[in-house]
């Protein structure tokens, strides 16, 4: 029974980017560069004394069509990432990923909405930044300047060692917070600070950056692309380490239109509406 629903959830979701007017798109999976995120380790492969990744996201090969294409695409892959396994979390899984030309990720918010709602699940939706949930849902005021969040946590009485750095501090944090969120409604948490902006658009003083929600768990990463090949060599030199640099990934960036894109892990998706507690595909 769960196969043949997760076969019709699939086909659903296809049909409705096809809907939209949305290119679905194939790219390889075997990659000689990696998806530099500095939250994604790659799985690495030795073959005929060379190193190749499985694709963490399909990503860096969309991006180089869009480049061309400049039109809005979409792609339902297998992607593979080094991360512990839980009940939400697996190795390889399915990953919906699109770009939407000349859009920004309010417009993705909307849309993500329209497709829950296609899927058969009519539920409203909200949005609330990263600044006020951490106010709201764990009483602290949020800083980029360690020194200051620092004092901030002191104040509220959070212990920590000293030598913990800020990035350390966000995410113990946005953890309990996260928890909070998507309770009876879709729950979009945006404008992220500046250090966390991946590969998304500054403005305002903020990463146009959202997470979605869903009882609790996060179901979708999106953000309206940044596309300046400058800022975009800056960002993936300071996260790569040891990674090697996809320099025509960097290229596609001088002919980039503005777009906003998003990805969501279906199998989630699909646990979390059927109301399983975990991932049951």
């Amino acid at each position: 029974m769960l196969t043949k629903e997760w076969s019709d959830f699939i086909d659903r979701v296809r049909e409705f980017f096809k809907g939209r007017g949305y290119l679905e798109v194939h790219t390889p999976v075997l990659l000689e560069y990696p998806n530099i995120d500095p939250n994604v380790k790659p799985i690495s492969l030795e073959i005929g004394g060379k190193t190749y990744y499985l694709q963490t996201s399909p990503e860096p090969y969309m991006k180089k069509l869009l480049s061309i294409l400049k039109r809005d695409i979409f792609q339902i892959a297998k992607v593979f990432r080094d991360d512990p396994v839980g009940k939400w979390h697996r190795k390889e899984f399915t990953m919906l990923e699109w770009y939407a030309v000349g859009k920004d990720y309010n417009y993705l918010m909307q849309e993500i909405t329209d497709l829950v709602r296609y899927l058969g699940y009519e539920l409203d939706w909200e949005s609330i930044s990263v600044e006020r949930a951490f106010e709201e849902y764990a009483g602290i005021i949020l800083s980029e300047d360690e020194e200051v969040f620092k004092n901030n946590l002191m104040a509220y009485g959070y212990e920590f060692d000293d030598k913990e750095d800020w990035e350390t501090l966000f995410y113990r944090i946005y953890i309990d917070v996260e928890r909070q969120l998507g309770k009876d409604k879709l729950t979009f948490l945006k404008d992220f600070p500046k250090r966390l902006c991946v590969y998304a658009k500054i403005r305002n003083g903020y990463a146009e950056r959202f997470e979605l929600y869903i009882k609790g768990v996060e179901i979708a990463n999106g953000w309206t692309e940044e596309t300046d090949k400058e800022e975009i060599k800056r960002r993936m030199e300071l996260w790569r380490g040891n990674l090697p640099m996809d320099e025509e990934l960097l290229r596609a960036y001088e002919d980039m239109p503005e777009c906003a894109g998003c990805s969501i892990g279906l199998e989630r998706l699909f646990s979390v509406l059927k109301g399983y507690d975990g991932i049951v595909i």
